[in-house]
């Protein structure tokens, strides 16, 4: 029951008051987010990239954080945000970044062609600066419309990308798709919404079953994966698919930022690619909400590094 009711509350406008009103919040935040400006997100990531001691650094994917836009001018607002965004990439070379966008943030709640128009923008701008532009996966009802945008996105440049949620009981069909249509370029998850069982696998096996198996399927049809979990089991998995002969492209981990940082340092330690999602801005309260529904014991890592300051 925790996790439906944390993601509830993270939709909730007086549960976010309140969270902001009690003045430790920043200090929460700050596990998990780079910080309200891009420049903060930057410089996390050029430090996170470093090689140090033999161990090696780990690449970046940039969110600018927001959802569920239903003002023009705020959609517009994240478009420029996000052109911005890459060309701050591309001063910073040679720093390897990705940048993650929401359909919703572009204002697909306003209207398809809205998100479509600012998506574009943000593409075209990003492909000058040779920076990555990926989709995230939002709510099972934003599927359809999401991968139509990620289509349309493809169809300019190759340097674009979509998440796909395991737990959802459509996607094998979707991951098809787009291994027919020659454009699997994929960043696989589990999925973080509250989802009816008609609609999306419950329970930890199930949802680790059918991760395992789109994971194979994407890796057998040569697709670009993001193999985007803390899971050790899948972590497992990944491996030792990647010790079997398959035709697959580019692969590599990615991970939140402040989530299982112990396991990220033990892959960077063994030398595997890994790349780490590094969210940033204002509209922090659902995004940590989401966290910590997927995982408490974020929250009570959290509060005890509070507790020492």
């Amino acid at each position: 029951m925790l996790r439906p009711t944390l993601i509830w509350l993270s939709k909730q406008d007086w549960a976010e008051r309140g969270v902001r009103a009690c003045g430790i919040e920043r200090l929460l935040v700050r596990r998990f987010v780079a910080g309200d400006e891009r420049a903060d997100a930057v410089d996390l990531a050029l430090g996170l990239s470093q090689s140090k001691d033999g161990v090696l650094g780990a690449n970046a994917k940039f969110s600018f954080l927001g959802e569920a836009v239903t003002d023009p001018v705020e959609a517009e607002q994240a478009v420029v945000e996000y052109c911005a965004l890459a060309a701050a990439i591309g001063a910073a070379s040679p720093l390897d970044a990705r940048m993650g966008v929401k359909p919703t943030l572009l204002g697909l709640g306003i209207s398809y062609p809205t998100a479509e128009r600012g998506l574009l923008t943000i593409v075209e701008t990003a492909s000058q600066h040779g920076v990555r532009v990926e989709l995230d996966m939002e709510t099972s009802d934003t599927v359809d419309a999401t991968l139509n945008l990620y289509r349309a996105a493809s169809a300019i440049s190759d340097r674009t990308g979509v998440a796909l949620q395991t737990y959802l009981r459509r996607t094998p069909e979707d991951a098809q798709s787009l291994i027919d249509e020659g454009i699997a370029r994929v960043r696989l998850v589990k999925g973080a919404y509250n989802e009816p069982s008609r609609v999306a696998h419950i329970g930890a096996g199930p949802i680790r079953r059918a991760y395992t198996e789109i994971l194979e399927q994407l890796w057998q049809s040569g697709a670009d994966v993001g193999v985007a979990t803390h899971d050790p089991i899948l972590h497992r998995a990944a491996r030792r698919l990647a010790t079997e002969p398959s035709t697959i492209g580019y692969w590599e981990f990615q991970m939140l930022f402040g989530v299982r940082p112990e396991l990220a340092q033990a892959m960077r330690e063994r030398g595997e690619r890994l790349r780490m999602s590094i969210p940033y801005g204002e509209r922090w309260y659902p995004y940590l909400m989401r966290r910590i529904a997927e995982r408490p014991s974020n929250a009570l890592v959290a509060l005890r590094a509070m507790a020492s300051r």
